[in-house]
């Protein structure tokens, strides 16, 4: 499970190394915020966690 802030900094870097390892990576969709230096920077870093293969999630997902 990975989330934090700097959406399209941090987490993507912690994802695409989880990845590289070889872990399973479950992404806490609200459990991260993006910078956005650029508008749509972490709409875009959240695009590349899933095609990596994160499994995108939510808290209330997972209390059900």
């Amino acid at each position: 499970f990975i989330g934090g802030l700097a959406t399209d900094y941090c987490v993507l870097n912690s994802v695409k190394d989880a990845r590289r390892l070889g872990y399973d990576v479950r992404l806490l969709k609200d459990g991260i915020k993006a910078v956005d230096v650029q508008p749509g920077d972490g709409r875009r870093a959240e695009e590349e966690m899933i095609r990596l293969g994160a499994v995108p999630v939510t808290l209330e997902a997972m209390a059900a």
